[in-house]
């Protein structure tokens, strides 16, 4: 197992920024041609994997057993930093929608072992980020074949729009989505990940295999419900998981194994593994 983390300066966002990267290398006997072992090795399927709002790149790694779950099934993980961002290409800030959708996974997969095949790529994340993997999988469906939104806040775009709830209490909102004026003008955008589907399903995109999963008591159940049955209205199936539990690292600790399950899963039923 490799751990590392790298740093550097994407052109994307002009500053320096952080991204968690783990490599299962497997356990070889001491006499292994490791030239032959690495220079042959099959590229590796990729889990990326994004942080909640009040988190950074290193606490999905810090917090849960993903490391040990990387290994147990072969996946990479890419673990990047986005800051107070909902990965967006901030009114006032710098473009972190650009970087995730271009720069990163470019960088990614011309410097590791990973695969860029869909079939190899699945995006998940919890809060901020369960709303990101969302929206990266609407957006760039081609790229992923399994999202697994956790804890999401995928209420927070329609909310903001409505002037309710939680978006309307923090400032920095208005920071990453802009629309002072009219916080309307945010509905049928790139942030607007209702709108990406309905778009998606009305031209027949091949969707990612989804599964939601939050808990009993989460304070973002409503919002992924509201999600899920407005998802089902359009025809689109949406695996549903939950516990009880609040939004912490507790829960969050409960469904990450579920989200290796689910990608297994998937890949099993495609005949992949």
């Amino acid at each position: 197992m490799a751990v590392m983390t790298l740093r550097f300066n994407p052109s994307t966002i002009g500053l320096a920024t952080q991204v968690r990267i783990i490599l299962p290398t497997g356990i070889h006997a001491p006499d292994t041609d490791f030239e032959k072992l690495y220079g042959t090795k099959e590229l590796l399927p990729v889990l990326w994997l994004l942080h909640g709002g009040s988190d950074n790149y290193a606490d999905w790694h810090d917090c849960t057993t993903v490391q040990v779950l990387a290994d147990k099934y072969n996946y990479a993980v890419v673990m990047p930093d986005a800051q107070m961002s909902s990965y967006a290409n901030m009114a006032h800030g710098p473009n972190w929608r650009d970087y995730f959708q271009t720069e990163l996974p470019e960088y990614i997969y011309s410097h590791f072992p990973v695969s860029r095949k869909r079939e190899d790529n699945f995006i998940s994340g919890m809060s901020m980020g369960g709303a990101g993997a969302l929206k990266f999988a609407m957006l760039n469906p081609e790229r992923y074949s399994v999202c697994v939104p956790i804890s999401s806040g995928v209420e927070v775009v329609p909310n903001y729009a409505a002037g309710t709830g939680r978006a309307t209490s923090n400032p920095f909102f208005e920071n990453i989505y802009g629309h002072e004026d009219d916080h309307a003008g945010i509905l049928k955008t790139e942030e607007d990940i209702y709108w990406q589907l309905e778009k998606n399903v009305r031209n027949g995109v091949e969707l990612p295999k989804l599964e939601f999963c939050v808990g009993l008591e989460d304070f973002t159940r409503n919002g992924n419900l509201e999600f899920y049955h407005f998802a089902e209205s359009l025809g689109v199936h949406i695996d549903w998981y939950e516990e009880h539990g609040i939004h912490d690292w507790n829960s969050w600790n409960i469904y990450i194994p579920k989200v290796f399950e689910f990608i297994q899963e998937c890949r099993k039923e495609a005949g992949l593994e």
